[in-house]
């Protein structure tokens, strides 16, 4: 997908070395407050009572005009070196996905759990698309950024997520054999996300379920016929050859679908369609 354009079919890319370091980096970020790798100032400390690092110290109220279909804010946190000039430091630690939306500015990730850096490196993933688990600096003022809430980049990560809670804790089937470079049931991973995203962005306007995110994961993740369930089956197949105890496709749709099923709750606000803008002030 060209950079910026998330209504664009996203297109593979090769796996790079090093997601390894920053998964372990940006663990140690989630659980101790977070730092951000991409500045040598950030020591990891956090500001007492703000959970912001040192070199971010001001914590930035996150509001939003919107009132319905509106994600937990709670699990964003923004914080800024000045609240005045900025620049802003953006961390999700939520299950929605934010497109940056600072024109005339520059940003950059700075961090990535296991899981998004592993995407971002096989699907080109906008810049400024800040999945769950990562971190963005936006070198602007805080009046000057916002975040739109990107549903369909939601829906594909929750794809992804549907289809790793497939996946058996144990054996040669697992969610770290399938990050390893060239695995196939990695690339029916990333399948499974993708079919979710256009399932979702090809029924907008439609007045069948699917269109509200919900539906488009339940229909991922069912007897349908879609690219998800071709390659998830090829890489049974594959697995088989190897002598490896797959997690079959009629398995995985029962798993994931459980899963699904459970985090209705949680995704409750992907059903309205209204657009949501978030800022920080």
């Amino acid at each position: 997908m060209p950079a910026g354009t998330g209504r664009d079919r996203p297109a593979c890319r090769t796996r790079t070395a090093g997601w390894v370091s920053i998964a372990v980096s940006v663990l140690a970020l989630l659980l101790s407050g977070c730092s951000s790798a991409a500045d040598p100032a950030t020591d990891g400390s956090a500001a007492q009572g703000t959970r912001c690092p040192s070199a971010y110290p001001i914590r930035l109220p996150i509001t939003t005009d919107a009132t319905v279909g509106v994600p937990p804010l709670y699990r964003l946190r923004a914080c800024a070196i000045d609240a005045r000039h900025g620049p802003v430091l953006l961390m999700n630690e939520g299950n929605a996905a934010w497109a940056t939306v600072a024109p005339g500015h520059e940003f950059n990730l700075v961090q990535g759990d296991e899981e998004a850096t592993w995407l971002r490196e096989r699907v080109a993933v906008p810049p400024g698309m800040v999945l769950p688990g990562s971190a963005i600096v936006v070198r602007a003022p805080p009046s000057e950024v916002s975040w739109r809430l990107s549903r369909e980049w939601t829906v594909g990560w929750a794809g992804l997520e549907a289809g790793m809670h497939a996946l058996a804790p144990r054996g040669r089937d697992t969610v770290a054999r399938a990050m390893d470079a060239d695995s196939a049931r990695g690339r029916a991973l990333v399948s499974c996300a993708l079919t979710a995203y256009h399932l979702y962005l090809t029924a907008q306007g439609d007045p069948l379920p699917v269109h509200d995110g919900l539906g488009a994961l339940q229909l991922t993740w069912s007897a349908a016929s879609t690219a998800c369930a071709a390659d998830w089956l090829r890489a049974d197949r594959l697995l088989a050859t190897q002598g490896a105890r797959a997690t079959g496709w009629s398995l995985a749709v029962i798993r994931a679908d459980s899963w699904v099923n459970r985090s209705k709750r949680a995704l409750g606000w992907l059903a309205p369609a209204a657009p949501v803008l978030i800022g920080v002030r």
